[in-house]
């Protein structure tokens, strides 16, 4: 029997409760798969219509396995972890005290000149799977690109504040054209006209902002994890509900898995459905959710070793915890 590492819960009407040492999910068909809490990393809950009791949820706490509720709309509106991995008060002290100091303004150049490279970064990997004309155009983008992230990462400002008003400028620009340059690779039956965020209808943007709300899950789990307060950012200001550090180490992580992965599937025709309230259809957010969690578990380079990306994930928030108490200097994740 293979190993569940990853339960994807997408039909209405199943119950999530536990039995003994597992989880039990029970769909509407009364179809059962148990898996065993030792091995689970996370449960991802795609829909509105399912249940879950009590004794699951404390279950997972216990055992380090974050629940993380998606919706096609609102991305990631709600997580639950265990209270304990909250408590590393030396660690949220100097992350506080850095907003406020040089290591704020060294760490914000750093997330954001990481944003930019990890775009160019996936369209330099797209651009070799493309020939001539269009292979062209995308490193010529990548090379524009890159040269903005350098330009952020050589920025001189005194605060975070200056730091964020002068990346937000740059990073305006930059999106634009990463996302025209991948627009020129989608089919034009999927009618992409640009980047669009909640509420988008489209199939494009849909899938982009819901895969997005499985890889916010994922890094904020990372960063509590890490010690970290997720409501405490530097490039993304502070907002009541918005988990602002969360929104900047995301950053780095949106193209190599995310992108990479829906225009990976346009490319292959991906059927996208949607159901007359708009939402996606069950057995389209079951497979598109299975193809952002195997992107997770695909393997990136990272300090000339091999690592699952969703591993290079907690990695980098370990890195950034270390950079706020000062112990290194932090180093963005492009993909590369």
């Amino acid at each position: 029997m293979a190993i569940i590492e990853d339960l994807l819960i997408a039909e209405p009407g199943t119950h999530i409760g536990l039995n003994g040492k597992r989880i039990r999910v029970q769909r509407k068909d009364n179809d059962v798969v148990e898996a065993p809490l030792l091995h689970l990393r996370s449960i991802q809950i795609l829909t509105r219509g399912a249940s879950v009791s009590a004794a699951a949820l404390a279950a997972c706490c216990e055992a380090g396995v974050p629940v993380h509720f998606v919706d096609a709309f609102e991305g990631n509106y709600a997580s639950v972890v265990s209270s304990q991995l909250t408590t590393v008060v030396a660690t949220r002290r100097a992350q506080l005290e850095a907003l406020a100091d040089a290591r704020g303004v060294e760490i914000a150049r750093a997330l954001g000149a990481g944003k930019i490279r990890a775009q160019a970064i996936n369209l330099r990997y797209l651009a070799r799977r493309q020939e001539g004309a269009s292979a062209d155009a995308l490193t010529e983008v990548e090379t524009d690109l890159l040269a903005y992230a350098d330009q952020v990462s050589r920025a001189q400002a005194e605060s975070v504040d200056a730091i964020r008003v002068q990346f937000l400028g740059i990073e305006g620009y930059c999106a634009r054209r990463y996302w025209d340059a991948v627009g020129s690779l989608l089919p034009d039956e999927y009618g992409w006209t640009g980047r669009a965020g909640r509420h988008a209808d489209d199939p494009i943007n849909v899938l982009l902002n819901y895969g997005y709300g499985i890889l916010y899950g994922e890094v904020q789990k990372a960063l509590i994890v890490a010690g970290l307060e997720p409501y405490a950012g530097l490039i993304h200001t502070d907002r009541p509900g918005k988990p602002s550090l969360t929104c900047d180490l995301i950053e780095e992580f949106r193209a190599p898995i995310v992108d990479r992965t829906v225009i990976g599937l346009a490319t292959r025709r991906f059927a996208v459905e949607f159901t007359a309230d708009g939402r996606l259809a069950t057995h389209c957010r079951r497979a598109f959710a299975d193809h952002i969690v195997s992107r997770m578990k695909a393997q990136g380079i990272y300090g000339r070793k091999r690592y699952e990306l969703r591993s290079i994930i907690q990695m980098q928030a370990r890195r950034l915890a270390a950079a706020f108490r000062g112990d290194q200097i932090y180093e963005a994740y492009t993909g590369g």
